[in-house]
């Protein structure tokens, strides 16, 4: 069997919306891995919260294409300045928006992100009244937030007309909203203007040199159709969006229901 290239989507895909990864899919991971084949996530997630401690894989593409690393190696960092971040911190301060950041190397709440966002996290899918440090473990809680190596920052929108108005004010970033598995935009987000996942997969490809038919992409909402598009062979999660279920080759279980284990058993390279 020729060597693939298996893409995988972390949200929805990897990781169910409740924060669940299910053992079957830790252990069908391993065994393609350990079959020879790359197994590489790619997410909108910047690299310190893309690696899922449970998964061992080749590599990531990270930030929504701002970060590629292969086998260990960078082959791609692209960050916002310091000055881009005072900009932006400072407008979401002003309008009483609070918001997260996202580095390669560390995760940075606003004073009151720890409070404010739970109501937010239960409309995004976890239960009861979640605990945004057992969230995300490793985010801190700065006295300031002009960080460095930022690669994208994510504020909650209390209202749409906040991510309108903050896409007006910043037209040189580019500026996307996120939510749950149903995709309401519950988060707004903004990152360096041309960087997409899709140029990311391509630099990739070139990089190992694999042909298309090799290729085997993993997702389950519209933002993983550019993904789609790079593979041979693309699989949407049961529980994904319509859109991207009519834009697969294939459709297996729900994230839950061991849709990464069966979708690999099926294509024979697990």
């Amino acid at each position: 069997m020729n060597k693939k290239l298996l893409l995988f989507d972390v949200d929805g895909t990897l990781v169910s919306y409740q924060g669940i990864v299910p053992q079957s899919c830790v252990d069908a991971l391993k065994q393609a891995k350990d079959n020879g084949h790359y197994v590489f996530v790619v997410t909108g997630r910047t690299r310190n919260r893309a690696v899922v401690d449970q998964i061992k894989v080749s590599g990531m593409i990270c930030g929504n294409g701002a970060y590629i690393e292969c086998e260990g190696k960078v082959l791609k960092d692209q960050k916002l300045s310091l000055e881009d971040v005072k900009d932006i911190t400072d407008y979401l301060d002003h309008h009483d928006i609070c918001y997260f950041m996202e580095g390669n190397d560390g995760l940075y709440g606003s004073h009151d992100f720890e409070t404010r966002a739970v109501p937010t996290y239960q409309k995004y899918g976890h239960s009861g009244t979640p605990k945004i440090r057992d969230i995300y473990p490793m985010m801190e809680f700065p006295q300031s937030m002009y960080q460095k190596n930022i690669t994208k920052i994510n504020y909650i929108l209390n209202t749409y007309q906040d991510y309108l108005d903050f896409k007006e004010h910043f037209p040189q970033f580019q500026c996307l909203t996120w939510g749950g598995q149903g995709e309401d935009a519950l988060f707004g987000d903004c990152a360096l203007p041309h960087i997409d996942k899709k140029s990311a997969i391509e630099q990739l490809i070139d990089y190992l040199d694999i042909d298309q038919k090799d290729i085997y992409a993993f997702g389950d909402a519209e933002v993983d159709i550019p993904m789609f598009q790079c593979a041979g062979t693309s699989i949407c999660m049961g529980n994904g969006r319509e859109a991207a279920k009519k834009a697969a080759n294939y459709i297996t279980k729900d994230v839950q229901d061991d849709g990464i284990f069966e979708a690999l058993k099926y294509f024979k390279i697990i």
